[in-house]
């Protein structure tokens, strides 16, 4: 890089050189001027006026062409200097993150948006033996009617499109030879590209282990990320992640931690807390990791943008004492990138559950603290680390880290009420002022939980209906306060079907939808990637 620019400023300096001696070149024509003009006043003595006045136009001419060389030559470096800033990335502009209640804090420019796009890549992680025979479903959302190209390996017999009703949802139903196998490089990522911008949500949905997650455009995908798996609240016998690749020749190294150390023997090669693992995946390749242990902190770092998966393909999870776990269930999430965390968040309860298990996975060495009703309590996490902690469904709870975190939360099981599911949840900065979702319709329960600042829930809209007219029928409403903004958190039960939520104030409001089933469950979040304009400059 030095060698270069030296040899940029070597350049300048050569062509600026060049610019001068075009100028210096006219000075031996003006001397022949200046000697004709003397032979002539010699023989006329009246014209020797006319000779000082030619002289002196003739040197502030020459005055004049040297100050505006210089003056161009300036003017060129200093742009040339510009241009070489914007090059190396030294003067990209920081700007308040749109929509941000927390005012002064500086962010660095990157584009527009963060959830919606035009190119996602897909893909589903291993669910129980028995549900083999279970049907995945794509579901993509936009404002208007749109084009799609679903681009797989496999055979398009594999894949049947669902007329719907909605010219602006499209629904693909796939058979379950698209899951994944453990520790297999397979040609299994689904790449999807629209002719609009377009959201996607995915459920995985077997009567008994189910679970949904919402889609990040390829944009928001990125090179690096830390793991949330579910653990020691849990009883878990299948905690799993997938990587799936955009580009050809993408290195991977993953760094394992597992909780507790047990060795993992994976081709011959036993990999322990600490070992790393390297791998090359190809354009829509994909390869799943698999263990008995919790594997949240392990961290992924690729040459190319990647899409992350996590969760288990079997968790049970029960409240706190409870002796009803329910049955174990599939957890699926698609990841946030690590450049795409939040430092705050506002987490609303899993609604009709027990309670819920909340994991908090920190990629830096950071002090945080969590507050639920009055109690507040501080924790400082080292790299990679966690904890989890729990809160009932009549609780929130608020969090404030130094550095960006990862949270997750699991809703806990029953019998009666149903089987856990994942969440990936929003962080304040990752919300936005429109959603558009699907709600699986065969669901007993379905809820959306809003989080938006008091103030501006008057200008919440559903299905172009105000949100403040469900709240007489709504399931929970609780305020909280964050940096002395006061929030409200909202869940309502909801029908099964397209939903529209918005602001008519373009104010930002986090979105989580989930469902209820007996011995079942799904959840997802309607964004968790911080949108472009506000990635962080200082990670």
């Amino acid at each position: 890089m030095a060698e270069g620019r030296f040899r940029q400023n070597y350049e300048n300096e050569y062509h600026q050189l060049d610019d001068i001696n075009s100028y210096v070149e006219l000075i031996p024509n003006l001397e022949t001027d200046f000697e004709q003009v003397e032979a002539i006043t010699h023989q006329n003595t009246s014209r020797i006026c006319l000779k000082t006045v030619v002289i002196s136009v003739l040197l502030v001419a020459v005055v004049g062409f040297v100050t505006m060389t210089v003056l161009y030559i300036q003017e060129r470096s200093k742009r040339q200097n510009e241009n070489d800033r914007e090059t190396n990335g030294q003067n990209q502009k920081t700007v308040v993150c749109s929509n941000d209640p927390f005012k002064g804090m500086n962010y660095t420019t990157a584009g527009k948006t963060g959830i919606q796009g035009r190119q996602f890549l897909v893909c589903f992680t291993d669910n129980l033996n028995m549900a083999s025979d279970e049907t995945k479903t794509i579901y993509i959302l936009s404002d208007g009617d749109f084009e799609f190209k679903l681009i797989s390996t496999f055979s398009t017999e594999l894949f049947n499109e669902v007329v719907t009703p909605r010219k602006n949802v499209r629904e693909i139903s796939i058979t379950s030879a698209i899951s994944l196998s453990d520790f297999k490089i397979e040609e299994k990522a689904l790449l999807i590209e629209t002719s609009r911008d377009v959201s996607i949500i995915i459920i995985d949905n077997y009567i008994h282990t189910s679970d949904s997650t919402s889609i990040l455009p390829i944009k928001s995908t990125s090179n690096s990320y830390v793991i949330s798996t579910p653990g020691a609240l849990s009883k878990t016998t299948g905690p799993q992640f997938a990587i799936a690749s955009r580009r050809n020749s993408t290195t991977i190294k993953i760094h394992f931690q597992f909780d507790p150390d047990l060795p993992k023997k994976v081709n011959g090669i036993t990999y322990q807390n600490g070992s790393v693992m390297n791998l090359v995946l190809n354009e829509l390749e994909t390869y799943e990791i698999y263990h008995r242990v919790d594997m949240s902190g392990t961290f992924i770092d690729s040459t190319s943008p990647v899409a992350v998966f996590s969760g288990s393909y079997c968790t049970e999870i029960g409240f706190k004492n409870s002796t009803d776990f329910g049955s174990c269930s599939k957890l699926d999430e698609q990841l946030p990138p690590i450049n795409r965390l939040d430092k705050m968040y506002i987490v609303p309860p899993n609604y009709n559950r027990m309670g819920t298990v909340l994991k908090i996975v920190s990629p830096f060495q950071t002090r945080l603290t969590y507050k639920i009703g009055n109690k507040q309590t501080e924790k400082i996490l080292k790299p990679r680390g966690y904890f989890e902690i729990t809160f009932s469904d009549k609780e929130v709870v608020v969090i404030d880290s130094e550095k960006p975190v990862l949270v997750t939360s699991f809703a806990t099981g029953s019998s009666e009420t149903g089987n856990p599911y994942m969440i990936t949840v929003p962080g304040i900065r990752q919300y936005t002022d429109k959603y558009l979702v699907m709600v699986p319709g065969d669901f007993k329960e379905s809820y959306v939980a809003i989080i938006v600042e008091e103030k501006s829930l008057i200008n919440l809209m559903l299905n172009e209906t105000k949100i403040i007219h469900y709240l007489n029928d709504g399931k929970f409403y609780n305020t909280v306060t964050l940096w002395n903004i006061n929030f409200a958190v909202v869940v309502l039960q909801v029908q099964g079907g397209f939903l529209r939520v918005e602001s008519t104030n373009n104010a930002a409001f986090g979105l989580i939808v989930y469902g209820h089933r007996r011995r079942d469950g799904h959840g997802f979040a309607g964004k968790s990637v911080l949108p472009d304009v506000c990635v962080p400059s200082n990670k």
